[in-house]
C-alpha cells in the first residue's frame, strides 16, 4: 500500500512543501547539518597538520597550504623536530649499533626512542583534533620554522 502524498511534483518543479524554512535552516546549522565553506578549510588545515604527523616527510604540506596560519606553522615546526630528531638519533644508533659489545645497548636506545618518538606523533594528532596549539613536551620550545 502506499501513502498519499500530496499534489505530485511537475516538470521538475519543487513543491512549496519540500522547501526548507528559515527556522529548518537555523536549527541545521545549530546542530552542525550545514556546512560552511570555513569548516572544510579547517578540516583540511586539521588533516594536512595529522598527516605532517603521520608521515614526518609530508611537514611541509600545512607550510604549503596555510603559510600565515600559526596553527599550521607550529604543528609543521613540531613535525619537523620529531623527524630531525629522528633521523638523527636512529643514524646514531644505526652506527653505534655495529660496535661488538656493546652494539645491544644502542639498539635498545634505538627501540625506545622509536616508541618515544611515536608517543609524540600521537599527541601531536590528538592537539591537532582537538583544535589546541599545544607544545609538545620536550621539543615544543624549540622553533625552527618562524
Amino acid at each position: 500500500m502506499r501513502r498519499n502524498q500530496g499534489p505530485k511534483m511537475r516538470q521538475g518543479f519543487i513543491r512549496k512543501s519540500d522547501e526548507p524554512d528559515d527556522d529548518e535552516e537555523r536549527e541545521d546549522e545549530q546542530k552542525g547539518g550545514g556546512t560552511a565553506p570555513g569548516d572544510l578549510n579547517d578540516k583540511k588545515k586539521k588533516l594536512l597538520c595529522c598527516f605532517a604527523y603521520f608521515f614526518g616527510i609530508l611537514f611541509f604540506l600545512p607550510l604549503i597550504f596555510y603559510p600565515s596560519d600559526e596553527f599550521s606553522r607550529s604543528h609543521a615546526n613540531q613535525s619537523l623536530i620529531i623527524l630531525i630528531m629522528s633521523v638523527a638519533v636512529g643514524t646514531l644508533c644505526g652506527i653505534l649499533d655495529n660496535i661488538p659489545v656493546i652494539g645491544f645497548i644502542f639498539r635498545l636506545i634505538g627501540g625506545v626512542f622509536s616508541l618515544v618518538v611515536l608517543i609524540a606523533c600521537i599527541f601531536g594528532i590528538i592537539s591537532v583534533c582537538k583544535d589546541e596549539n599545544a607544545d609538545l613536551p620536550l621539543i615544543g620550545n624549540i622553533r625552527i620554522i618562524r
